[in-house]
């Protein structure tokens, strides 16, 4: 015969088994170095009589604290992350009690967010679009 007390402690493993895996993918970009390569110029560029003006780049660092969560999830097909996502939560969670020691919860990180590189128009490349070249 089962009673509630032999069946309490079971149900409460499998819902933790079955909940532990559910994690956020972050597909966030690292932070990157803006770029001082030169702009390629044309001729309209070359005979331009004014000084040229300085862009100005807001400061988007936003100063977080550690999250402790250093294996994180990459693009899979589904049936792949329900596999792996588990094996990472569980890996994060046996790093949190070790990992305030390397990253101590009251220091702060800095998350860097925008990355331009040099342009003289600041439209991003389009993505599988022809190369566009000046005309002359």
């Amino acid at each position: 015969m089962s009673s509630i007390r032999k069946l309490a402690p079971r149900t409460v493993v499998l819902g933790l088994l079955v909940l532990g895996g559910c994690q956020l993918e972050h597909n966030t970009p690292g932070p990157e170095a803006l770029s001082s390569t030169p702009v390629k110029t044309d001729p309209a560029m070359q005979k331009r009589l004014w000084n040229p003006s300085a862009g100005f780049y807001v400061n988007d660092a936003v100063l977080t604290r550690p999250d402790y969560t250093p294996l994180q999830p990459i693009a899979l097909p589904c049936i792949l992350n329900a596999l792996t996502e588990p094996v990472l939560y569980l890996g994060n969670l046996c790093y949190v009690p070790a990992g305030v020691f390397f990253q101590f919860p009251w220091t702060m990180e800095v998350n860097k967010s925008l990355s331009t590189p040099s342009s003289y128009t600041l439209m991003p490349p389009l993505p599988n679009g022809p190369e566009l070249e000046p005309t002359y």
